[in-house]
């Protein structure tokens, strides 16, 4: 039996925010938390981290991470691998 862990996070906004929030689900017709979703992932797409910003992660977060980068990498690497590959002749020069 499986059981699924839901989270919460709050954050604090004034009225003007909560409104610009409310305007905007509207108008995009999804519900806010959606929404804050689609732009958290939006911006870690974006975000090009050095190896120094992985290293401070915490070791979940780098090895989800990583994980997360690997299971990009492998079909596009799959696709070119033939290209990857030199042939060697017998003295190893082609």
């Amino acid at each position: 039996m499986s059981t699924t862990q839901s989270s919460m996070i709050s954050i604090r906004v004034n009225n003007l925010e909560k409104e610009n929030f409310k305007l905007l689900s509207i108008l995009e017709n999804r519900p806010v938390s959606q929404m804050v979703k689609d732009l958290v992932e939006r911006e870690l797409k974006s975000k090009k981290l050095s190896s120094v910003d992985i290293r401070k992660l915490s070791k979940e977060a780098r090895n989800a991470l990583l994980l997360k980068l690997s299971e990009e990498a492998i079909p596009v690497y799959n696709k070119y691998k033939d290209e990857l590959t030199v042939d060697e002749t017998g003295d190893g020069i082609v």
